[in-house]
């Protein structure tokens, strides 16, 4: 597991590994200045959440590297989401230097979409504990290798011990049908307004 140290290197893999990830395309599609961008968003994404999640890699190499988010880590009271709404206003202030790329336009641009593209159809679990795969990137050279099954089989195992559901989102149409091989099944898609772009919404069901 990664501590708050490494969130600078595994926010620089996560940027260098979105690069061609739909989602990230539609919000910055001058390919320029995406990925200076994405690695300021990563790093305050990563921190804004890192009360909430463990940051997992495959190895000290970081093949791999793996967000989740766990919901008892969350909690449920006001003051909760009080706190949650804080962190990410200060990750919004902290990501104003992006602006020097794409503008305020552009930063307010990227907030709606994610905004639009959100978790908030978690809300469908009700009561129900989970931990939620919020991201997961396999560097270019490591893909094909069993990474992906070395980081996510052990967090299904735990849910299925513990009896918490196990989700995750992508906006990526090719990643339906590889999580598909883990027992994830699609229970809702998501579409951004005036665009082509759609979130698949997926819950570990076995």
């Amino acid at each position: 597991m990664l501590q708050r140290r490494d969130i600078p290197q595994a926010a620089a893999i996560f940027a260098e590994q979105f690069m061609e990830d739909p989602l990230y395309i539609f919000i910055l599609p001058n390919q320029r200045t995406r990925l200076n961008v994405l690695r300021i968003f990563f790093r305050n994404y990563l921190d804004m959440l890192y009360p909430y999640s463990d940051l997992y890699a495959s190895s000290t190499q970081l093949e791999g590297v793996m967000l989740v988010f766990r919901s008892e880590k969350f909690g449920s009271s006001r003051l909760a989401q009080m706190n949650y709404l804080r962190r990410i206003v200060v990750a919004i202030l902290k990501s104003l230097p992006a602006c020097k790329y794409i503008g305020v336009k552009g930063l307010l641009r990227g907030v709606s979409i994610l905004k639009n593209m959100s978790s908030a159809w978690l809300s469908m679990l009700e009561e129900r504990p989970y931990v939620h795969m919020d991201m997961l990137v396999v560097q270019q050279q490591y893909r094909g290798t069993g990474v992906v099954t070395k980081m996510v089989m052990p967090l299904i195992d735990e849910c299925t011990a513990n009896d918490v559901a196990c989700t995750l989102e992508t906006q990526n149409p090719n990643n339906v049908p590889l999580y598909g091989r883990y027992g994830f099944e699609l229970v809702d898609t998501i579409n951004m307004p005036d665009s082509e772009l759609e979130q698949y919404c997926m819950v570990y069901n076995r």
